[in-house]
Protein backbone atom coordinates (compact mmCIF):
# COMPACT_ATOMS: atom_id res chain seq x y z
CA UNK A 1 0.00 0.00 0.00
CA UNK A 2 2.75 2.66 0.99
CA UNK A 3 4.97 1.71 -1.95
CA UNK A 4 1.73 2.35 -4.33
CA UNK A 5 0.87 5.34 -2.46
CA UNK A 6 4.89 6.50 -3.05
CA UNK A 7 4.22 5.20 -6.81
CA UNK A 8 1.33 7.93 -7.07
CA UNK A 9 2.35 11.01 -5.41
CA UNK A 10 5.35 10.94 -7.67
CA UNK A 11 3.81 10.54 -10.61
CA UNK A 12 1.51 13.23 -9.27
CA UNK A 13 4.48 15.73 -8.34
CA UNK A 14 6.31 14.79 -11.82
CA UNK A 15 3.08 16.27 -13.88
CA UNK A 16 2.50 18.96 -11.53
CA UNK A 17 6.17 19.51 -12.02
CA UNK A 18 6.10 19.71 -15.65
CA UNK A 19 2.65 22.20 -15.70
CA UNK A 20 4.48 24.55 -12.98
CA UNK A 21 7.70 24.74 -15.32
CA UNK A 22 5.26 26.40 -18.61
CA UNK A 23 6.27 29.74 -19.25
CA UNK A 24 4.77 32.98 -17.44
CA UNK A 25 2.67 33.73 -20.38
CA UNK A 26 0.99 30.27 -20.28
CA UNK A 27 -0.17 31.13 -16.54
CA UNK A 28 -1.60 34.85 -17.45
CA UNK A 29 -4.17 33.11 -19.53
CA UNK A 30 -5.51 31.28 -16.56
CA UNK A 31 -8.50 33.09 -15.43
CA UNK A 32 -8.43 33.29 -11.80
CA UNK A 33 -8.47 36.79 -9.87
CA UNK A 34 -5.60 38.83 -9.02
CA UNK A 35 -5.96 41.71 -6.72
CA UNK A 36 -4.12 44.36 -5.98
CA UNK A 37 -3.41 44.43 -2.19
CA UNK A 38 -1.48 47.01 -0.50
CA UNK A 39 0.07 47.98 -4.25
CA UNK A 40 1.07 44.81 -4.98
CA UNK A 41 0.25 41.71 -6.74
CA UNK A 42 1.19 38.25 -7.44
CA UNK A 43 1.93 36.75 -10.55
CA UNK A 44 -0.27 33.99 -12.33
CA UNK A 45 2.06 31.01 -11.13
CA UNK A 46 1.96 31.96 -7.57
CA UNK A 47 -1.59 32.81 -7.39
CA UNK A 48 -2.56 29.69 -8.53
CA UNK A 49 0.35 27.83 -6.21
CA UNK A 50 -1.38 30.13 -3.08
CA UNK A 51 -4.42 29.02 -3.97
CA UNK A 52 -3.79 25.33 -3.93
CA UNK A 53 -2.11 25.41 -0.22
CA UNK A 54 -4.91 27.36 0.70
CA UNK A 55 -7.53 24.08 1.76
CA UNK A 56 -5.09 22.88 4.09
CA UNK A 57 -3.93 25.64 5.89
CA UNK A 58 -7.70 27.25 6.07
CA UNK A 59 -9.27 24.02 7.36
CA UNK A 60 -11.39 24.56 10.61
CA UNK A 61 -10.86 21.06 12.11
CA UNK A 62 -7.49 19.76 13.41
CA UNK A 63 -5.44 17.99 10.10
CA UNK A 64 -5.86 13.96 9.28
CA UNK A 65 -3.27 12.35 8.00
CA UNK A 66 -4.69 12.12 4.88
CA UNK A 67 -4.81 15.93 4.87
CA UNK A 68 -1.15 16.31 6.28
CA UNK A 69 0.07 13.37 3.21
CA UNK A 70 -1.96 15.91 0.96
CA UNK A 71 -0.02 19.02 1.90
CA UNK A 72 3.04 17.54 2.15
CA UNK A 73 2.28 16.42 -2.09
CA UNK A 74 1.35 19.98 -2.53
CA UNK A 75 4.42 21.57 -1.42
CA UNK A 76 6.88 19.57 -3.09
CA UNK A 77 4.92 20.20 -6.83
CA UNK A 78 5.30 23.94 -5.66
CA UNK A 79 8.69 23.38 -5.38
CA UNK A 80 9.57 22.53 -8.90
CA UNK A 81 11.87 20.20 -10.82
CA UNK A 82 14.79 19.54 -9.06
CA UNK A 83 18.65 19.86 -10.38
CA UNK A 84 20.72 20.59 -7.24
CA UNK A 85 23.77 17.91 -7.00
CA UNK A 86 23.31 17.10 -3.03
CA UNK A 87 23.14 14.17 -1.21
CA UNK A 88 20.50 13.25 0.93
CA UNK A 89 20.46 10.85 4.06
CA UNK A 90 18.03 10.12 6.57
CA UNK A 91 18.90 10.34 10.08
CA UNK A 92 17.78 9.39 13.90
CA UNK A 93 18.61 11.74 16.18
CA UNK A 94 17.99 11.40 20.29
CA UNK A 95 14.98 13.22 21.40
CA UNK A 96 12.98 14.37 24.21
CA UNK A 97 10.19 11.89 23.76
CA UNK A 98 12.00 9.22 21.63
CA UNK A 99 14.00 9.30 18.40
CA UNK A 100 13.87 12.13 16.05
CA UNK A 101 14.08 11.84 12.49
CA UNK A 102 15.99 14.21 10.38
CA UNK A 103 17.67 14.88 6.98
CA UNK A 104 20.85 15.24 6.29
CA UNK A 105 21.89 17.37 2.91
CA UNK A 106 25.38 17.51 1.59
CA UNK A 107 26.57 19.31 -1.28
CA UNK A 108 29.02 17.81 -3.37
CA UNK A 109 33.01 19.08 -3.19
CA UNK A 110 32.13 20.88 0.19
CA UNK A 111 35.30 21.97 1.78
CA UNK A 112 35.58 20.42 5.12
CA UNK A 113 35.02 21.27 8.00
CA UNK A 114 32.51 23.17 6.68
CA UNK A 115 28.95 25.12 8.29
CA UNK A 116 25.46 23.26 8.74
CA UNK A 117 21.97 24.73 8.87
CA UNK A 118 19.48 22.91 11.58
CA UNK A 119 16.55 23.47 9.36
CA UNK A 120 12.85 23.69 10.72
CA UNK A 121 9.82 23.25 8.29
CA UNK A 122 6.89 25.43 8.50
CA UNK A 123 3.08 24.33 8.12
CA UNK A 124 1.63 25.95 11.48
CA UNK A 125 2.89 23.42 13.77
CA UNK A 126 0.88 21.16 12.44
CA UNK A 127 1.45 20.08 8.84
CA UNK A 128 4.81 19.73 6.98
CA UNK A 129 7.46 17.34 7.34
CA UNK A 130 11.19 17.17 6.52
CA UNK A 131 10.34 15.60 2.93
CA UNK A 132 7.92 18.02 2.16
CA UNK A 133 9.52 20.74 2.68
CA UNK A 134 12.63 19.08 0.78
CA UNK A 135 12.64 22.09 -2.01
CA UNK A 136 13.91 24.76 0.09
CA UNK A 137 16.24 22.42 2.38
CA UNK A 138 18.48 21.36 -1.18
CA UNK A 139 17.95 24.69 -2.26
CA UNK A 140 19.53 26.53 0.84
CA UNK A 141 22.38 23.76 0.95
CA UNK A 142 23.31 24.09 -2.74
CA UNK A 143 23.64 27.96 -2.90
CA UNK A 144 24.77 28.77 0.31
CA UNK A 145 27.01 25.79 0.19
CA UNK A 146 26.47 24.44 3.81
CA UNK A 147 25.20 21.43 5.06
CA UNK A 148 21.39 21.62 6.16
CA UNK A 149 20.09 19.69 8.23
CA UNK A 150 16.14 19.49 7.89
CA UNK A 151 14.30 18.43 10.91
CA UNK A 152 11.12 16.58 11.74
CA UNK A 153 9.26 17.46 14.81
CA UNK A 154 6.12 16.36 16.48
CA UNK A 155 3.29 18.08 15.39
CA UNK A 156 -0.13 19.66 17.18
CA UNK A 157 -2.32 19.18 18.08
CA UNK A 158 -1.59 15.54 19.05
CA UNK A 159 1.64 16.87 20.74
CA UNK A 160 0.73 20.68 21.44
CA UNK A 161 3.72 23.26 23.34
CA UNK A 162 6.41 22.86 24.18
CA UNK A 163 6.28 19.09 22.18
CA UNK A 164 7.83 21.14 19.28
CA UNK A 165 9.89 23.61 20.82
CA UNK A 166 11.83 20.69 22.92
CA UNK A 167 12.41 18.42 19.68
CA UNK A 168 13.92 21.35 17.81
CA UNK A 169 16.42 22.69 21.16
CA UNK A 170 17.04 19.00 21.29
CA UNK A 171 17.76 18.33 17.49
CA UNK A 172 20.31 22.00 17.31
CA UNK A 173 21.77 20.48 20.68
CA UNK A 174 22.44 17.04 18.81
CA UNK A 175 23.87 18.71 15.74
CA UNK A 176 26.54 20.62 17.68
CA UNK A 177 27.65 17.87 20.22
CA UNK A 178 27.89 15.65 16.68
CA UNK A 179 29.04 18.68 14.66
CA UNK A 180 32.95 16.86 13.97
CA UNK A 181 30.97 13.58 13.28
CA UNK A 182 30.04 15.70 9.94
CA UNK A 183 32.93 17.48 9.34
CA UNK A 184 31.04 20.27 10.68
CA UNK A 185 32.94 23.51 12.24
CA UNK A 186 31.30 24.34 15.22
CA UNK A 187 31.41 27.81 15.29
CA UNK A 188 29.92 27.59 11.85
CA UNK A 189 26.52 26.54 12.88
CA UNK A 190 23.30 28.33 12.58
CA UNK A 191 19.30 27.91 12.70
CA UNK A 192 16.84 28.17 10.13
CA UNK A 193 13.23 27.63 9.46
CA UNK A 194 9.96 29.41 8.03
CA UNK A 195 6.45 30.56 9.36
CA UNK A 196 5.79 28.16 12.65
CA UNK A 197 9.29 26.79 11.90
CA UNK A 198 11.03 30.46 12.20
CA UNK A 199 9.05 30.42 15.33
CA UNK A 200 10.21 27.44 16.35
CA UNK A 201 14.10 28.33 15.03
CA UNK A 202 13.93 32.31 16.95
CA UNK A 203 12.49 30.66 20.13
CA UNK A 204 15.40 28.04 20.17
CA UNK A 205 17.89 30.79 19.08
CA UNK A 206 16.41 32.84 21.81
CA UNK A 207 17.17 30.10 24.37
CA UNK A 208 20.48 29.34 23.75
CA UNK A 209 21.84 32.77 23.13
CA UNK A 210 23.62 32.98 26.46
CA UNK A 211 25.14 29.36 26.04
CA UNK A 212 28.60 29.25 25.08
CA UNK A 213 28.82 26.41 23.92
CA UNK A 214 25.38 26.21 21.74
CA UNK A 215 24.63 29.67 20.74
CA UNK A 216 24.18 29.44 17.12
CA UNK A 217 26.41 31.75 14.85
CA UNK A 218 23.21 32.83 12.98
CA UNK A 219 19.61 32.76 12.72
CA UNK A 220 17.31 32.86 9.86
CA UNK A 221 13.89 33.26 9.93
CA UNK A 222 11.52 33.43 6.68
CA UNK A 223 8.23 35.44 6.94
CA UNK A 224 8.14 33.43 11.05
CA UNK A 225 5.33 33.99 13.93
CA UNK A 226 6.70 35.58 16.44
CA UNK A 227 4.04 37.21 17.84
CA UNK A 228 0.65 35.22 19.98
CA UNK A 229 -1.41 38.21 19.04
CA UNK A 230 -2.43 39.24 15.70
CA UNK A 231 -3.88 42.68 16.96
CA UNK A 232 -2.19 45.82 16.19
CA UNK A 233 -0.63 44.79 12.90
CA UNK A 234 -1.57 46.36 9.86
CA UNK A 235 -0.70 43.37 7.88
CA UNK A 236 -3.05 40.62 9.85
CA UNK A 237 -6.30 42.25 7.97
CA UNK A 238 -4.54 42.64 4.51
CA UNK A 239 -3.96 39.32 3.05
CA UNK A 240 -5.82 36.00 2.77
CA UNK A 241 -3.76 34.28 0.51
CA UNK A 242 -2.78 31.55 1.08
CA UNK A 243 -3.53 31.95 4.96
CA UNK A 244 -5.60 34.80 6.66
CA UNK A 245 -5.63 35.89 10.30
CA UNK A 246 -7.98 33.50 11.23
CA UNK A 247 -5.99 30.76 10.38
CA UNK A 248 -3.17 31.58 12.04
CA UNK A 249 -4.83 31.60 15.43
CA UNK A 250 -6.59 28.88 14.36
CA UNK A 251 -2.55 27.53 14.16
CA UNK A 252 -1.89 29.33 17.44
CA UNK A 253 -4.62 27.70 19.36
CA UNK A 254 -4.15 23.90 18.54
CA UNK A 255 -0.26 24.44 18.73
CA UNK A 256 -0.49 26.65 22.43
CA UNK A 257 -3.85 25.85 23.91
CA UNK A 258 -3.02 27.07 27.62
CA UNK A 259 -3.59 30.53 27.69
CA UNK A 260 -0.94 30.98 30.43
CA UNK A 261 1.71 30.69 27.30
CA UNK A 262 0.39 33.35 25.32
CA UNK A 263 3.90 35.23 26.54
CA UNK A 264 6.22 32.60 26.77
CA UNK A 265 9.36 33.54 25.34
CA UNK A 266 9.12 30.00 23.83
CA UNK A 267 6.28 31.14 22.11
CA UNK A 268 6.06 34.83 22.11
CA UNK A 269 9.43 35.86 20.29
CA UNK A 270 8.97 39.44 20.20
CA UNK A 271 7.94 40.38 23.81
CA UNK A 272 10.57 38.08 25.56
CA UNK A 273 11.65 40.50 28.35
CA UNK A 274 15.37 38.76 27.05
CA UNK A 275 15.07 38.97 23.69
CA UNK A 276 18.52 41.13 23.79
CA UNK A 277 20.01 37.50 24.00
CA UNK A 278 18.95 36.44 20.55
CA UNK A 279 22.12 35.98 18.35
CA UNK A 280 22.78 37.88 14.55
CA UNK A 281 19.52 37.19 12.81
CA UNK A 282 18.51 37.46 9.54
CA UNK A 283 14.18 37.93 8.81
CA UNK A 284 13.08 37.48 5.18
CA UNK A 285 9.24 38.83 4.75
CA UNK A 286 7.37 38.52 2.37
CA UNK A 287 5.28 41.59 1.03
CA UNK A 288 2.00 39.84 1.06
CA UNK A 289 2.20 38.32 3.94
CA UNK A 290 -0.35 38.65 7.12
CA UNK A 291 3.07 37.74 9.14
CA UNK A 292 4.64 40.67 7.52
CA UNK A 293 4.46 43.55 9.93
CA UNK A 294 5.29 41.06 13.33
CA UNK A 295 8.35 39.84 11.41
CA UNK A 296 9.71 43.36 10.86
CA UNK A 297 8.80 44.07 14.72
CA UNK A 298 11.33 41.85 15.57
CA UNK A 299 13.64 43.17 13.52
CA UNK A 300 13.44 46.46 14.77
CA UNK A 301 13.08 45.70 18.58
CA UNK A 302 16.26 43.67 17.64
CA UNK A 303 17.95 46.88 15.96
CA UNK A 304 17.13 48.71 18.97
CA UNK A 305 18.70 46.64 21.44
CA UNK A 306 21.69 46.51 19.56
CA UNK A 307 21.25 42.97 18.22
CA UNK A 308 23.02 42.22 15.15
CA UNK A 309 19.81 42.38 12.46
CA UNK A 310 19.38 42.26 8.95
CA UNK A 311 16.03 42.90 7.49
CA UNK A 312 14.78 42.22 3.78
CA UNK A 313 11.28 42.13 2.53
CA UNK A 314 10.03 40.45 -0.62
CA UNK A 315 7.61 42.62 -2.15
CA UNK A 316 4.96 40.55 -4.67
CA UNK A 317 5.47 37.42 -2.80
CA UNK A 318 2.95 35.46 -0.58
CA UNK A 319 3.59 33.96 2.57
CA UNK A 320 5.55 30.56 2.21
CA UNK A 321 7.44 31.77 -0.80
CA UNK A 322 10.18 29.69 -0.24
CA UNK A 323 8.36 26.44 -0.83
CA UNK A 324 7.32 27.62 -4.41
CA UNK A 325 10.74 27.51 -6.07
CA UNK A 326 8.45 26.51 -8.98
CA UNK A 327 8.09 30.64 -9.47
CA UNK A 328 11.35 32.48 -10.44
CA UNK A 329 10.68 35.41 -8.64
CA UNK A 330 10.15 32.87 -5.21
CA UNK A 331 13.17 31.20 -6.23
CA UNK A 332 15.46 34.35 -6.53
CA UNK A 333 14.10 35.51 -3.21
CA UNK A 334 15.45 32.23 -1.63
CA UNK A 335 18.40 32.20 -3.40
CA UNK A 336 19.07 35.79 -2.10
CA UNK A 337 18.66 34.09 1.50
CA UNK A 338 21.08 31.54 0.99
CA UNK A 339 23.25 34.06 -0.24
CA UNK A 340 23.10 35.54 3.52
CA UNK A 341 23.31 31.92 4.68
CA UNK A 342 26.64 31.70 2.78
CA UNK A 343 27.84 35.23 3.47
CA UNK A 344 28.14 34.11 7.45
CA UNK A 345 28.17 30.65 7.45
CA UNK A 346 29.24 29.50 4.35
CA UNK A 347 32.52 28.54 2.78
CA UNK A 348 35.37 31.17 3.10
CA UNK A 349 37.17 32.93 0.38
CA UNK A 350 39.92 31.37 -0.84
CA UNK A 351 43.27 33.57 -0.92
Amino acid sequence: MRASFRILTTAIQAAGARALSMPSAWWSLLALERPVVDGQQLSPRLQVLATLGKRELLARRPPSPATRARFDVLTRIAGGVDHTDVAVSTIQLSGPAGPLSARLYEPTELRRPCGLLVYVHGGGWHLGSAAGFDAPARLLATRARVKVLSVDYRLAPEHPFPAAFDDVLAAYRFAVDHAPDWNVDRTRIAIGGDSAGGNLAAATALHLGANSRYRPALAVLLYPVVDTSMAGYRSSDLFTVPLDRGCVERALAWYAPDPHTALDPRVCVLHAPNVNRMPATHIATAGMDVLRDQGEALAHRLGDLAVPVSLERYDNLPHGFATMLADPDARAATEDIADTVHARIGEPQRH
